[in-house]
């Protein structure tokens, strides 16, 4: 079960996500900021003080007569002022369009769709796990109550619940700048450690728990003589604390567990030397499985008997065309699946019955610095026609990711984000939910904050 997505490993900027009105507070975590790690080292694989305030004049003496002011010339109406001009927050799709300066062209005819209120979903049961401002809650839909889990210092993300529902598992770095893999029970008590303190080299850690909860796996920056940018994989014992590194050091990201918890699979290398590799729990042997010519990895999930990612035909940024493949678990059989693809990164979730497909793709519009979209779209498992979710929100101000699937296999929470003037800063932030079976469902906004997860349990 992945925990937490890895840090793209192309130069993308993610843009921002969303409420219905915008609020000045910022709210949810934001996406992990664009990197690039090192050059990676190939896995051992056994096939390869301020100023003082001025003094106070005296008072002066009373008299019959007030003081005359000494004379101030009036003000000069063309001179520049010093002081920087106040922000202002543009309130209007049509303001956010004129003072929109980017190199990316918006949506002008576009009008975002008001969002749908969480009542009018109509769930009878299900519970989600959010990020606000460094914090995890819960939100149970069928009773609307939300429920703050932590209260600590520093930033607590990534929750997950885990296969029984029962339990919670994040990330936070509540100890100092080092991060730890928690775990709680679901209504936020018993917080403890799960693994040692770690540094993450590439933005924010990565990391996975098995659905039993019974072993993490998680990257952590390689310690010396090999630090030089590279991450090696941990893999963890809840029950006995034993920590072991697996293989070594390499470019490390996106890892998951399969369904029996017996392997955990990884995406590794950089750029036009990316590729999965696959890890047998009982053994610890490393493969490295083949790349079919392809390039720019991302994602490693699990369709049916069939591993699901997402690569690249060319390693160039600027010609980059993400397709999605399958292969079976030994690397063999690498096959196409469906005609979608984009001209940037592909990252899917695969609903639990394994019928549905959610995309969350990003793409640059321009050269270097220009605008990136950041959309989610529905497949079909077998590779049908593609269904775009987010469309409808106005580009370039608005961003959707992160999508999770319900356990009815057709409810889908993703994060919304919006950025209501020129020049902010991605921090208006909602949970939003889909009827992916209703071809024409508006998103209903849950809360504020992002990093959604269902619990498993309906």
């Amino acid at each position: 079960m992945i925990m937490h997505e890895r840090t793209p490993r192309t130069a993308i900027a993610w843009l921002l996500l969303a409420a219905c009105t915008p609020r000045p507070a910022g709210d949810g975590e934001p996406p992990p900021p664009p990197s690039a790690s090192s050059a990676a080292a190939p896995l051992q694989c056994d096939d390869t003080p301020p100023p003082a305030p001025p003094a106070l004049a005296a008072s002066p003496a009373p008299s019959a007569e007030p003081p005359t002011a000494p004379y101030q010339p009036p003000p000069d109406p063309t001179a520049e002022s010093t002081d920087p001009a106040p922000r202002k927050t543009i309130g209007t799709f049509d303001d956010w369009v004129k003072a929109y300066e980017g190199l990316g062209v918006p949506e002008a005819e576009k009008r975002p769709p008001r969002l749908r209120l969480a009542r009018e979903l109509a769930l009878a049961s299900g519970r989600i796990v959010f990020v606000r401002s460094g914090d995890v809650f819960t939100m149970d839909l069928a009773t609307g109550i939300e429920a703050q889990l932590t209260r600590k210092t520093q930033r607590n993300i990534a929750p997950t619940f885990l296969g029984d529902g029962r339990r919670i598992a994040f990330l936070s770095n509540r100890d100092g700048m080092a991060w730890r893999v928690f775990l709680m029970n679901a209504d936020g008590t018993e917080q403890r450690p799960i693994t040692g303190k770690f540094a993450a080299w590439n933005g924010e850690p990565s990391f996975a728990v098995s659905q039993d909860g019974a072993r993490v796996a998680y990257v952590a920056g390689a310690r010396p003589p090999a630090d030089e940018g590279l991450e090696e994989l941990h893999l963890v014992e809840v029950a006995s604390g034993d920590d072991q590194r697996i293989g070594q050091p390499a470019a490390l990201g996106e890892c998951t567990f399969s369904p029996g918890g017996d392997a955990i699979h990884c995406v590794a290398g950089e750029f036009d030397a990316e590729h999965l590799l696959s890890v047998d729990i009982a053994t610890r042997r490393v493969r490295r499985l083949p790349d079919a010519g392809n390039h720019m990895f991302s994602a490693a999930r699990f369709l049916g008997d069939r591993l699901l990612f997402s690569a690249s035909e060319t390693e160039a940024l600027c010609c980059q065309r993400s397709q999605l493949y399958t292969t079976a678990l030994d690397g063999t059989g690498i096959k196409g699946l469906g005609s979608f693809w984009v001209s940037g990164s592909m990252h899917p979730e695969v609903s639990p019955k394994g019928s549905k497909i959610a995309v969350a793709w990003s793409v640059r519009v321009g050269g270097f610095g220009a605008d990136t979209w950041n959309e989610i779209t529905l497949l079909d498992a077998n590779g049908g026609a593609d269904r775009p979710l987010t469309s409808a929100f106005p580009r370039p101000f608005y961003s959707a990711y992160g999508p999770a699937w319900a356990p009815d296999d057709h409810h889908l929470a993703f994060t919304l984000s919006l950025c209501p003037y020129y020049g902010c800063e991605p921090t208006i932030r909602s949970v939003v939910v889909v009827d992916t079976g209703d071809a024409k469902a508006v998103p209903a906004f849950i809360a504020y904050g992002g990093s959604a997860s269902w619990s498993p349990v309906p």
